[in-house]
This record gives C-alpha cells, structure tokens and sequence, in this order.
C-alpha cells in the first residue's frame, strides 16, 4: 500500500467514524427517550444495525465515488482524497455549531468543481444533476410518506381496546424506526464513504473496517446529540416520531437501492416537518431555516476547503 492509498483509506475510516456518531443520533436518541430499551442495548443494538446497514446495505452504493468520478490515477486520488478531508472537518464543525450538514452536499458540489478546472479528471454529469436534484424531492418525498404512514399506524392502533397490548405496538414501532433509521444511515450516509474507499482497497476489507468504524462512532460521538434529538422526537408523540422516521427510512431505503447519495440527515427532517404541521407548527419555519443554512453553507465552505487541499496536495506531489 502506498502513501496516497494509506490515506485515502484512513480518511475513509475517519469519515466513517464521524458519520457513524454524528447521524445515529437520531436512531439512538428515540431509544434512550422512550426508555424502549436500556441505554447499553440502546447502543448495542444501534452499532449492529449500523453495521449491517455499511456492511449489506452499502453494496448498492458502491459506484457512488468509485466509478462516477475518474481520471488519471494519481489526480483522481488527490481529488478524492482533497474532496473527503475538506468534507469531513467542515461536516464536523458545522453539525456541531447546529448547521445540519450532508456529507453528500458537500462532496459532489466539490467534486464538481475540480472535474471543471482539472483536464485529469471526468464526471458522470447526468448522475450528478439526478443527485443533486434529490436533495429537494426527497425531503419532500420524506413529508408525504410520513404524514401517509402517520394516518395508516393511527387507523390500526385506533382499533386497539387493551392499553398493554397497546403499548406493545408502540414499542415494536420504536424498535423498528430506530433500527431501519441505523440501517439506512449505515447503507447510504456511509456508503458513499465506502465507495471513496474502494479506491484504495479491496470490498472485503473496505466493508466491515468501515462498518465496523461506524458503529463505533455511535459509541463514542453520540452521547449528547441522542439525548437532545430523542426528547424532541418524543415531543411530538410515539405514533408521530415513529412516523417520522419510518416514512423518511422508506425513501432513504428507494433511494440508497438505486445508488443514490441523499442527505439522509434532511431526508429524517423532512419526515419530521411532515408531522410537525399537525403536531407543533410553530417548529416549522425554525426547521425550514435550518435545512436552507444547512444548504446554502455547507457546499460552499467545503467546495472552497477541497480547492485549498487540492493545490496544497498537487504541489507535495510535485504535479
């Protein structure tokens, strides 16, 4: 192995690791709220969901970098390579300054400018613009599906007389939207670090290796996120939250089968405003104002960072 796919390969894992803390907040924090589980399965089962979700679930995403970007073997390195260093920190630092950020949002955009101003590099330009144009529609797509899925889980357990049997389904709902949100998370927000992963190494040690960082990342990145995330989804109700996020799993879950980077994180927002212009409206705008921070910054912060690590690579390389 050599120096370049050394670090190609720990930014992946790096990536992987912060992805993996950052984004199960919201699978993890439903858990601990709701008491469903206790906090040591909570995390337990999270991390293995998490690791199913990079391990199986990211095979479908495996042409998300790897394959849609080329060009010349030591240029298409360094870009990559640029493009996930500038992208991770600034993800980092922006989700933690509560700026809801897409590690995809920022790595196409960046992509897309090197491809434009280096003849050593190429693009799928008609993946690009169909990848770009899902980061509005499926949030959208997020708000019908939940609010759908609110009014058929309402109808059914409507029917239910027993309040202990009652409370069983409510469980098993909570049990269910946390795994298929860790799941997804796993399969689409880390799968495309996979696919950049892939240009350094082999399948069958990218896969659990990042996997395996992932849900780690939960251990150790999500304590006070999962804590402030799950008391607000609980805010809103068990039938709404679970809602929530098994209406934004379903498109997350479309989209990562046709090997698609959304914003998984917008993607659960979405779902959540679905359900909030009939729970507590007031959060709307709030939440409206924070994707468009999140939309408007993000590309730009990281398109400028990867541009500076680009030039600061080609010349260690002498290129």
């Amino acid at each position: 192995m050599d120096y370049l796919s050394m670090g190609l390969f720990l930014i992946g894992l790096i990536s992987s690791f912060v992805v993996g803390g950052n984004n199960a907040a919201t699978a993890l924090g439903i858990l601990i709220s709701t008491n469903a589980l206790k906090r040591k399965y909570s995390y337990l089962l999270s991390s293995i969901s998490m690791f199913l979700g990079v391990s199986l679930g990211g095979l479908s995403m495996e042409k998300s970098i790897y394959g849609t970007v080329n060009g010349q073997g030591i240029y298409l390195q360094l870009a990559v390579f640029s493009v996930f260093f500038a992208s991770v920190i600034s993800f980092y630092y922006l989700n933690k300054m509560g700026i809801p950020s897409s590690l995809s949002q920022m790595i196409y955009p960046s992509l897309a400018v090197l491809v434009l101003l280096s003849r050593q590099l190429q693009l799928d330009w008609s993946k690009f613009w169909f990848t770009v144009a899902s980061w509005s529609f499926s949030p959208l797509l997020a708000i019908l599906c939940s609010l759908g899925l609110y009014l058929l889980l309402a109808r059914l357990t409507r029917r239910e007389k027993e309040v202990l049997r009652e409370m069983r389904v409510y469980k098993f709902l909570i049990l269910a939207s946390s795994v298929f949100t860790s799941f997804v998370t796993g399969a689409n927000a880390v799968g495309i670090i996979v696919s950049e992963g892939l240009l350094a190494e082999p399948p069958f040690l990218i896969f659990p290796t990042y996997g395996l960082a992932a849900a780690l990342g939960i251990y150790f990145s999500s304590k006070k996120a999962s804590i402030v995330v799950g008391f607000r989804l609980t805010r809103m109700g068990y039938l709404s939250a679970t809602s929530a996020l098994l209406g934004s799993d379903i498109i997350s879950e479309l989209f990562t089968l046709a090997g698609v980077p959304i914003s998984i994180t917008q993607t659960i927002m979405g779902g959540i405003m679905g359900l909030s212009l009939r729970s507590y409206g007031q959060d709307v705008g709030k939440q409206l104002r924070q994707v468009a921070r999140g939309w408007m910054t993000s590309p730009v912060i990281a398109i400028v960072s990867s541009l500076a690590a680009y030039g600061v690579m080609k010349s260690l390389f002498g290129l």
